[in-house]
Parts: structure tokens; sequence; C-alpha cells
């Protein structure tokens, strides 16, 4: 037994006895991810730096060449994330390093759009070059370690919280700027005099929704077949990534282009994104033994709301949008935290 344990950490290139297998496979998932993301925007500033600026709307011709230097170190961090992801052994410089760079970044963004050189459009970039990267890489910095035990123990009801949070800012604060108001002109209105809070409201969806992947990373690892876990977090990134693009461009492009904007943000956000967290959330349930009950009945309700959700919001049907939105986040924030309990 011991034998077999030592071939599959070989395998996965762990050394740290404390680091159990299932997350190490998650790390390899999530660095692999980061690799290619910084390898994607390497290409993209490298070769095509003025198509990088037209579309971020970055009047500044001369950031060419600022870019194609960005390009380089991304592309760097792309191979150390690489390395990272096939030799966890050796991984902790190249992901301390890299997290260092993913904090400098956003700090470096604040000053460079609070002194006109950049545009607030480019928030896009910087989550996804930076804010999505500082759990995963920040948990695994801490493995071994009572903090970070104590941090991966606290995702089920960080998740709970910060969804009950967004689903109060969406009722109080976003609602006006939605579709559930008919008249666009009204929409763009109270965006334009409501910016400050437009926008915090919708960082508390980009909070809920990082925190809802780690809350599948938490619930993944705790599931007997490796396999599914990993394929479910997989599926939940894929919908993060259309997710944190609609909200990203509602934070940063409204309302300003709200006519072509705002219409793509809720496919992107109540289609795929949602469509594919409920899979997501359907296969860690199938691969969960011991729910039965009224507790299964209470989870698969939740994912019977996700899926109409989506449903509802391809058929561009705004009402049953509503109808399961309230369903679903009345039904899921409990639910993660008697989760985390039942899991623990």
């Amino acid at each position: 037994m011991e034998g077999d344990r030592g071939q599959a950490r070989s395998e996965v290139g762990v050394a740290d006895p404390s680091l159990d297998l299932r997350r190490a496979r998650h790390y390899r998932l999530f660095f692999g991810l980061a690799a290619a993301v910084s390898a994607a925007f390497a290409i993209w500033a490298g070769l095509f730096p003025s198509n990088v600026l037209d579309v971020f709307q970055v009047d500044r011709p001369a950031y060419s060449i600022l870019l194609r230097g960005l390009g380089l170190v991304d592309g760097l961090l792309a191979v150390g994330y690489a390395y990272a992801a096939f030799n966890l052994r050796r991984a902790k410089p190249f992901i301390a390093i890299g997290l260092a760079v993913r904090v400098i970044g956003p700090v470096a963004w604040v000053l460079a759009v609070a002194g006109g050189q950049l545009t607030a459009r480019t928030f896009t970039l910087v989550i996804f070059l930076d804010l999505v990267w500082w759990i995963p890489f920040a948990l695994f910095l801490l493995e071994g370690t009572r903090g970070g035990e104590s941090l991966r123990a606290l995702a089920p009801y960080a998740c709970a919280v910060l969804n009950l949070t967004a689903a109060g800012a969406l009722l109080l604060v976003l609602r006006p700027g939605t579709e559930v108001v008919p008249d666009p002109a009204s929409r763009i209105q109270y965006i334009t005099n409501n910016e400050l809070l437009w926008r915090a409201g919708w960082v508390c969806w980009i909070a809920a929704a990082l925190s809802l992947l780690a809350f599948y990373a938490w619930w993944a690892a705790r599931v007997p077949a490796w396999g599914w876990g990993v394929a479910a977090l997989a599926i939940a990134s894929v919908g993060l990534l259309f997710d944190l693009t609609a909200e990203s461009l509602l934070i940063a492009w409204l309302p300003k282009d709200y006519a072509t904007v705002a219409p793509a943000t809720s496919l992107l956000t109540g289609g795929p994104g949602n469509g594919l967290y409920t899979v997501a959330g359907a296969l860690l349930t199938l691969a969960t033994p011991g729910l039965r009950g009224w507790f299964a009945t209470w989870t698969w309700t939740i994912w019977a709301a996700g899926f109409g959700l989506s449903a509802f919001t391809l058929a561009g049907n705004f009402l049953g949008v509503a109808v399961c939105s309230g369903v679903l986040f009345a039904l899921f924030c409990p639910w993660a935290a008697v989760m985390g309990r039942k899991q623990a």
C-alpha cells in the first residue's frame, strides 16, 4: 500500500507528505491554466500590441513597446507555471515569484488608471492575469501550515457569505440597472448616477464567483474518485471565464457601451457561466457518497434552479431568470454552510 502511495506521489510530482494527492492534482490544473493564460497574453501582447491597445481603447501608441515587454514577462511566467504544474516538488519558488508579480500588477494598474495612463477597461486583463490566481497560489504556498489548513476549512462558509452578499447587492444596488427594469434609458441613467455603487456591486459578484471555485476545490478534495473532482473544477473554471468576463465588462465598460455590452454580459453570466457552475456542482454531487434524503433533495433542487436560470437566460425570459435566481440563492447560501459541516 505504501509503495502504491509513493508511486502515486511520484506521478503527480509530490514530495511533501502533508499535501493530499487530490489537492496536488488540483494545483496542477490551476498552474496549467495559469500557464495557458499567461502564454496567450504573451503572444497577443508580443505580436499584436496595437490590437491590445485598440480593444481596451488605450490611445497611447508608444505603449506598444511596453506591451511587448509585459508580454515577455508573462511568457517567462508561463514557463515557470508550466514547470510548477509538472513538478510540484520544486514549484514553490516559481509560484512565490508569480504571486508577487500578480500582487504588484493590480497596484500598478490602479496608479496607472488614476493617473490617466490606462483606461478602466483594462480591468478585464487585471482579473485574468492577476486576481484569479491569488487564492490558488497563496494556498499552495501555505500547504503544510496551520494557516493554510484554516483557510481551506473556511471555503464553504466564505462561499455562503459572499454569495449571500452578492445576492443582496443584486437586489438592493444592481437591480435598477438590469433587464428587470423594462426601459433601457432608465437603466443607463441609474448606472450613470450611481457608478461607484454599480461597480462595488459587481465586485461583490466577482468575489462570490472566486469563492465558489474555492468551495468546489474544497469539495473536490473530498470525493473518492479524484477524476470527477478534477473534471468538475475544469468545467467550473471555464464557467468562471465567462462569468468574470461579463462582470469585468459591467464594471469597466458601462454605461458608455450599454447597448452593445449589457445584452452580451447577461448571456455570458446567466448562460454558459451559471450553466457550467451548475454542471460542475452536479458532477461533484454524483461523486459524493452519502448524500441522501432531505439533503439530497435540497442539493438537487439547487442544481435544478441553476439549470432553469441558464435555460431562461438563453430564452430571453427575464421573469424566469428572476424567479430561478431567487430560488437558487435562497437555497444555495445556507446549503453551502451545511455542506461545510457535513464534509468537514
